[in-house]
């Protein structure tokens, strides 16, 4: 995945980021560089939009670690619609007491709104979003024609 699917928007001081499919070694990397552009902008509470997270590495890990540090006077850091699987990898790490888990529904189903800021953060989330599916089913497509050459012609 590449760093620009992230999805910035900053509101107030709530920094919204939308996180997409994996936080990895490759693209940590390129989120942090994000977060530099919002450090001492007075941001008070980060939320993580993790509706289409399903992989989270220890880099991952550090950057949102990162953020909590550099990015404010100590945000709170909320993740939205987190996976019980990313939540355990909280847990195992015994960070799960730093961030607020929550549930909302609302999020992939976002009402249309009349500003142009509100339209353009949901086509670059909309944009993001296609990207990462495309890449995932590309990349999907490959893995399943690379199992077909290892089989016998008689499976």
């Amino acid at each position: 995945m590449e760093g620009n699917e992230f999805v910035f928007k900053k509101e107030g001081t709530t920094l919204h980021v939308y996180l997409g499919f994996e936080l990895s070694i490759a693209n940590s990397a390129a989120l942090r560089e994000m977060f530099e552009a919002y450090r001492g902008q007075d941001i008070s509470k980060i939320v993580f939009d993790a509706t289409d997270l399903v992989f989270l590495s220890s880099s991952g890990i550090r950057v949102i670690i990162f953020a909590t540090q550099e990015i404010g006077k100590q945000p709170k850091i909320v993740f939205v619609n987190c996976a019980e699987e990313i939540q355990n990898t909280f847990k195992i790490t015994g960070l799960v007491n730093f961030f607020s888990f929550v549930e909302d529904k609302s999020k992939t189903d976002q009402a249309e709104n009349d500003g142009a800021e509100e339209n353009q953060w949901q086509k670059e989330y909309i944009e993001a979003r296609q990207k990462q599916l495309d890449n995932f089913a590309a990349h999907n497509d490959v893995v399943v024609y690379q199992m077909k050459l290892g089989q016998d012609e008689d499976e």
